[in-house]
């Protein structure tokens, strides 16, 4: 559950040999917290495995999950291409000089704006999501007389096991078009054939997020290998892009079981070899869109607690000084996550509580029924596995101010800084 650079010595939470309490006092609680050795490490692991002799692989990084201006600047360093979804996500690409042509566009009903934005600035890839999308990009482009390469994005119907919030693969999904929809798909086709600035390169698909089993990627494969092919051979095409789409999932609790990145995308790799060889495809170049699992792991927030609250009906709340505005999802989604008293490693924990925050809602909860030492009010929370969804959701409910976000190595760099209070009022 610890990242790797969390060490403890003489009871104290250290990462990558920097204080906590430092942090504290430099940057303010709440913090967001990133390591940067496993971060590397992610990076590294997706580099290493996502990889084939067969075809070209390329990583692109999910942004929904965490993305700030110095991140993007600091991913251009490496080999990774990014997606986004949003006419902001694109202008925090273009100012970090993240290219737009490293950059997959999504989104399910993209405004005119963010596709002219997109093809003006030479985007790398369009998912296009409905016929509807596609005619206004045709106009788009004609308008522009620009061209600009596509994937469709396609519903192949498969129920990934994980939470009905984050499934995007259901007969019913608002996302894409339906593998089954014959008479949908021969339009779309028709229309990218008879458009002169439209190139339509293959498909994608996602099919859920936080996803622990090898064989629901396995499924989407065998199911888009298929239908690439049945679109190359029915229309004459030559289609050769099949992107998997992400959803990769991490360990949120001790009991949580899950697939390590390496055995992921080797299993996902094997698949691949098989069945673009058996059938003879023409898929030469396959992408992955990672995020929970690239920065998810990385990623703790620091809390400051004051007290430890018994209600009259017996009840124990530990406050700290942050909760839904900075993490949303133990109320949008039941997550659930583990913790630590900095300074208490290894102290006894014998006292039952809900961890809670300061918002007026009585949903603010971080976590139920967990464990905690005795603590008082110079002590910090640790909370692990936030890297992904928090930041990215986080809200100024109540007034409060979004957290700073640091990356710890051997150095601490600022992703994102603290707000201000004059932020509140601009």
């Amino acid at each position: 559950m610890k990242p790797i650079g969390l060490k403890v010595s003489n009871n104290e939470a250290f990462i990558n040999n920097h204080s906590f309490y430092d942090l504290k006092e430099t940057f303010k609680t709440p913090l967001y917290v990133f390591d940067e050795v496993m971060l590397k490490k992610n990076l590294n692991d997706y580099f290493t495995y996502f990889k084939s002799d067969l075809f070209k692989t390329r990583v692109v990084y999910a942004s929904k999950a965490f993305l700030t201006y110095e991140f993007a600047k600091y991913l251009n360093n490496y080999p990774i291409f990014m997606d986004a979804v949003s006419l902001g996500d694109m202008y925090i690409c273009v100012k970090a000089g993240f290219g737009l042509e490293k950059v997959v566009l999504h989104g399910n009903n993209k405004s005119n704006e963010e596709l002219e934005f997109a093809v003006k600035n030479n985007i790398g890839l369009i998912v296009v999501d409905n016929l509807y999308e596609l005619n206004k990009l045709n106009e788009i482009t004609l308008a522009l007389n620009k061209k600009v390469d596509i994937l469709f994005r396609i519903n192949p119907y498969i129920d990934a096991h994980t939470h009905k919030y984050i499934q995007t693969s259901k007969i019913n999904s608002k996302f894409g078009e339906s593998i089954l929809d014959k008479e949908t798909i021969n339009l779309l086709i028709n229309t990218v054939i008879s458009s002169k600035n439209i190139n339509l390169k293959g498909v994608h698909a996602h099919i859920g997020s936080q996803i622990h089993e090898v064989e629901a990627f396995k499924l989407e494969i065998r199911k888009l290998v298929a239908f690439i092919n049945e679109l190359n051979n029915n229309f004459n095409l030559s289609l050769n892009t099949l992107n998997l789409g992400g959803g990769f999932g991490i360990k949120y609790t001790i009991d949580e079981q899950n697939v390590s990145i390496k055995d992921m995308q080797q299993g996902i790799i094997q698949e691949l070899e098989k069945e673009i060889k058996n059938s003879d495809s023409r898929i030469n170049y396959v992408l992955i869109e990672p995020g929970r699992s690239i920065i998810g792991s990385c990623g703790m927030t620091l809390y400051s607690i004051s007290q430890i609250k018994k209600t009259f009906g017996a009840k124990n709340y530990l406050f700290i000084d942050g909760g839904m505005a900075d993490n949303i999802r133990p109320a949008l989604y039941d997550a659930v996550y583990e913790l630590d008293v900095v300074k208490k490693m290894n102290n006894k924990k014998d006292i039952l509580v809900d961890v809670v925050g300061k918002c007026c809602e009585s949903g603010d909860i971080i976590r139920t029924d967990v464990l905690v030492p005795m603590v008082d009010d110079t002590d910090l929370l640790l909370v692990y596995q936030t890297g992904a969804y928090n930041y990215s959701m986080s809200m100024n409910y109540n007034g409060l101010l979004k957290p700073a976000c640091v990356l710890v190595g051997e150095d601490v760099l600022v992703l994102s800084p603290r707000q201000t209070l004059d932020d509140l009022i601009k």
